[in-house]
């Protein structure tokens, strides 16, 4: 945790801290799944609260499904580029969606937007790995494309494209969902 000692900020250090004590193994059973030595879980780990630091100010710690999300896409994503670098042949890296900023909603409208929400989760879940890490991110965790390509180290372009491409396949997939329904 020699990183906390980068951060200023005692509101900042104390979202870290937290992040780190209710989600570190959350995180390296995700990193697990990828990498097998415990210094290469633990490295990874550590990159991914490093990449975390890069946007801590966007994180909503109040939020754990939110919360647990981020922290999930991301540290797969690093171990599935530490596993690249390794010479490991995996699967590419998943998707985001966006998000609109609204006004304070109503009971009835928070109702509503949880079952979209449950909806798009669902939906999200469906899609390949390329595009669920960052329609994730995009739609739910409501991150900007910037942040994601650095969150998930890909060309700002890749994750543009990945999430225009996981657009359209939400939008079929919704499609089909209320077609059936």
């Amino acid at each position: 945790m020699l990183f906390l000692m980068t951060v200023q900020d005692t509101v900042q250090r104390d979202k870290i801290i937290y992040i780190y004590q209710s989600q570190y193994s959350r995180m390296a059973y995700t990193v697990s799944k990828y990498l097998h030595s415990r210094e290469d879980i633990e490295d990874a780990v550590q990159d991914t609260l490093e990449r975390l630091i890069r946007i801590i100010d966007r994180i909503d710690i109040d939020d754990p499904v939110r919360l647990k999300n981020l922290c999930c896409v991301v540290a797969r994503n690093v171990a599935i580029n530490r596993a690249r670098q390794h010479k490991n042949k995996l699967l590419p890296l998943d998707e985001v969606f966006n998000t609109e900023d609204r006004a304070e909603p109503t009971p009835e409208d928070r109702v509503i937007e949880n079952d979209l929400m449950s909806r798009l989760i669902s939906a999200i879940d469906s899609m390949s790995d390329i595009y669920r890490d960052v329609c994730r991110l995009k739609y739910i965790n409501e991150l900007k494309e910037n942040e994601i390509a650095k969150l998930l180290d890909l060309p700002p372009k890749t994750v543009n494209q990945r999430i225009f491409r996981g657009r359209q396949m939400l939008k079929n997939i919704l499609m089909k969902e209320s077609i059936n329904a």
